[in-house]
């Protein structure tokens, strides 16, 4: 009877595998056994039973329970880099055109065998899950290399969907010193302790401050490091004068949307709190941790100290874009920020005369419990190696030069401004005066999780922010007590939760 391939490959996994590999003469005579396996000619006896053992002793040499073929391709993808065959690879990203021109234009001028395809990410589906999206791209368009968001990244590892990076690492002896400090943690955390990919970019909060506000109410300006509870006691100092815009806040956020829920998710995260219980069925809003927030933000409202948002319609242009930031027209003491907003504020002032004001930053605050790290720390995309490709070794190359110092230097002057900070130690942000090694002073929490508000969905997150903002503006007006006001927020959020889970069931 002729032995199928499948039925020997299943009964290879039981055994234990070596992690040096198989020799080329007996790796030779397995695939010829296996060509020989799928044509109508038949062994038997005594040179059948050679084939067998030969078959067996090919899975004994493994390292790893997989079938003997995907071993094979995956000695292949760590011969050395191939430079002279003509060939392609497959890249995925946002936008092909763009990747092209950051990326793929110098891939092939340094490799000129090779060439660049690229897939745009699936549209956007919310009423699909967005991993099951990609996984179903991948399995379609079978890119190389593929561009997730953390939360995508951290799912296709835990599923063994990504290729780890530890081989090609140590085969290149590859520097992992060329990145930021931390950045690699945060990369093995989100993959589980192992490497699946590398960020070129990440994105962090500092504080901004107006050193002319400070120096005009006589209020010693922010130092690094400090607490949310340090922040909001500074700004508690500031007077709420003025009327309409040219109001003083002491403190704001560069978000349309700030609010009283703006301003407490904010702080909350940093002390690693959440609105939600980790396992997404019960609000808590009314720990004692909470409570101590909401007692600043609800003062904040109250005496005015806390900038709020006003409502905007239609799109905004010209000098209203940059008026959105109340600190950058001079009305606000100081304002939490990612890195583009010195941009922002350099530009307001060149071309609008707004901002124009003595202005410095230092670190976001920090969890006292760990003042070395920022809670804000993210990645602004991840590139990684799907597990099935073929083409991984030249995905590897890729990579390589994605997040090598000449290119990583090429796109921030390219783009300055209009992107993250560089992950690459050796690009550093054009300073113009101001302190902005505050933005890579602190290590990314490795800890820090995704925001488990991301898997409500939008509704019931919606309700939870809309109930938090009504409830302490009725404290600061005085119509309940704070006390009152937590148990409702706690009641609304819990309400929306158990509604939206009720739904769901068929």
């Amino acid at each position: 009877m002729k032995l199928k391939r499948l039925d020997w490959e299943k009964e290879l996994r039981h055994f234990p595998l070596n992690p040096k590999g198989v020799p080329a003469k007996l790796k030779q005579t397995v695939e010829e056994r296996i060509a020989m396996g799928a044509t109508p000619k038949r062994y038997r006896g005594g040179a059948w039973a050679a084939a067998a053992v030969m078959l067996i002793a090919a899975a004994v040499l493994y390292a790893e329970r997989e079938t003997v073929m995907s071993l094979f391709r995956q000695e292949k993808d760590e011969l050395p880099f191939d430079v002279s065959s003509e060939r392609s690879i497959k890249v995925h990203w946002i936008d092909g055109m763009s990747f092209m021109s950051r990326y793929g234009e110098a891939f092939i001028i340094q490799h000129p065998n090779m060439d660049v395809e690229t897939i745009n990410s699936p549209p956007y589906d919310p009423q699909k899950d967005r991993t099951a999206q990609f996984e179903e791209m991948i399995d379609r368009d079978k890119p190389d290399i593929v561009y997730l968001t953390t939360d995508i990244y951290r799912q296709m590892a835990e599923k063994g969907k990504l290729l780890s990076l530890e081989t090609f690492i140590g085969k290149d002896k590859y520097d992992l010193n060329g990145f930021h400090d931390g950045v690699l943690e945060a990369l093995r955390e989100a993959g589980g302790g192992k490497l699946y990919g590398f960020a070129p970019d990440f994105q962090t909060n500092a504080l901004y401050y107006n050193k002319s506000l400070f120096d005009k109410y006589g209020i010693p300006y922010p130092t690094d490091k400090m607490t949310w509870e340090d922040v909001f006691r500074l700004a508690q100092r500031f007077p709420a004068d003025g009327e309409g815009d040219n109001r003083i806040t002491g403190l704001s956020s560069s978000l349309l949307s700030a609010s009283a829920y703006a301003t407490a998710e904010t702080a909350g995260s940093t002390l690693g709190l959440s609105l939600i219980s980790s396992d997404g069925d019960k609000m808590t809003a009314d720990t004692p941790a909470w409570k101590s927030i909401w007692q600043f933000v609800e003062d904040g409202v109250k005496k005015g100290w806390l900038y709020e948002a006003k409502p905007r319609t239609g799109s905004i242009s010209g000098i209203d874009y940059y008026k959105r930031y109340p600190f950058a027209t001079g009305t606000s003491a100081m304002m939490v920020g990612q890195a583009r907003v010195a941009y922002e504020l350099i530009e307001a002032k060149k071309r609008y005369q707004l901002a124009d004001f003595a202005w410095d930053i230092v670190t976001e605050p920090v969890d006292p419990a760990k003042p070395n790290m920022a809670s804000s720390f993210s990645f602004d995309g991840i590139y990684a190696i799907p597990a099935q490709s073929t083409n991984a070794r030249d995905a590897w190359e890729m990579l390589k030069l994605i997040h090598s110092d000449s290119i990583a230097k090429k796109v921030a002057a390219q783009y300055s401004g209009g992107l993250g900070l560089s992950t690459r130690k050796s690009v550093t942000s054009s300073s113009n005066g101001y302190h902005m090694e505050a933005f890579s002073a602190l290590k990314p929490d490795p800890e820090t999780r995704f925001n488990r508000n991301a898997i409500l969905s939008r509704d019931v997150n919606t309700a939870i922010s809309t109930a938090i903002n009504e409830e302490i503006k009725a404290a600061a007006a005085g119509t309940k007590s704070l006390e009152a006001a937590i148990n409702a927020i706690q009641q609304r959020g819990q309400q929306a939760i158990e509604q939206a889970k009720a739904a769901q069931k068929p």
